[in-house]
């Protein structure tokens, strides 16, 4: 028995499937995403996805290329300018990968219609047909409405959880809009003061020395430069640390039609994320 398969249509399927899984890894972990690089990404896993039927090797090295080619995706689609964010995001390109794969088998199984038997190389196998028409109808419309029904929600959710922040240091003042998220709950131990972040590009409020101390150390750092900041112990998905966070002059947040201050620090986080398009992440504490 002869089976023929289709390279461009292999490399079609395998692209939606990896753009899927690098979108969604993406959005988890609030990189900042650029379609260029995840459709680049994508391209790298669907062409090896059709190259691997040529490979006849060893079951051992072609997991390797394979873990290989998945490094290479997440390298291309990320970047990768922490080692633990960059391996979180490999295992879990992985995983959904997997998942998306499970689900897709799981539906053609379920909806395609059977036929007969056939005999290959002694063993008897069970043969599909192609999903009936309507099936496909069906299965494509929910899809579609459950897609536009989650967007809707995340764009309602993510109108409703934003803030105009105002931050004041060294005689300058920054104003943007800021992302609510209740799930910050870093504080400086201590005083209990709740911890603003902001994007790298949101920085330029605070002094260069202080930027370059909160990145690579205070030790650089005169005594009184080194009193406007705070050591600040957290705790994430990838592990324990330590970061630096300053101390505003003022911090201050839009109240219907009114600035009130806040008590807050202030930390950079150059992780890529995000934040859904906004400059800075509030805790929902400060409200």
């Amino acid at each position: 028995m002869t089976e023929e398969i289709y390279g461009d249509v292999l490399f079609i399927i395998n692209f939606s499937m990896d753009f899927l899984s690098l979108y969604i890894v993406g959005r988890l972990l609030h990189f900042d995403m650029k379609a260029w690089r995840v459709i680049l990404g994508a391209s790298v896993g669907a062409l090896y996805g059709v190259l691997e039927l040529l490979l006849d090797t060893y079951a051992f090295f072609e997991m390797l290329l394979t873990v290989g080619v998945l490094l290479l995706m997440c390298l291309i689609a990320f970047g990768a300018k922490r080692a633990h964010t960059y391996l979180a995001s490999v295992v879990l390109v992985g995983a959904v990968g997997m998942l998306i794969g499970g689900m897709m088998t799981s539906a053609f199984v379920k909806l395609g219609s059977y036929r007969s038997y056939i005999e290959i190389g002694g063993d008897i196998h069970t043969v599909f047909g192609d999903i009936p028409i309507w099936q496909f109808a069906v299965f494509a419309a929910i899809s579609a409405l459950a897609t536009w029904g989650i967007g809707r929600l995340f764009k309602r959710k993510t109108a409703l959880r934003t803030c105009r922040l105002k931050i004041s240091f060294g005689g300058e003042e920054k104003e943007m809009t800021a992302l609510v998220d209740s799930g910050n709950l870093l504080e400086e131990p201590l005083s209990g003061t709740p911890v603003i972040f902001l994007k790298g590009s949101a920085a330029s409020v605070l002094p260069e020395r202080l930027i370059f101390a909160m990145q690579s150390g205070i030790s650089a750092l005169s005594a009184e430069d080194a009193g406007k900041l705070r050591v600040i112990p957290s705790r994430t998905v990838t592990g324990e640390g330590l970061m630096l966070a300053a101390v505003p002059e003022k911090t201050a947040l839009f109240f219907d039609g009114i600035w009130e201050n806040r008590r807050a620090l202030i930390a950079l986080d150059d992780s890529g994320g995000d934040y859904g398009g906004f400059e800075a992440l509030v805790p929902e504490n400060l409200f």
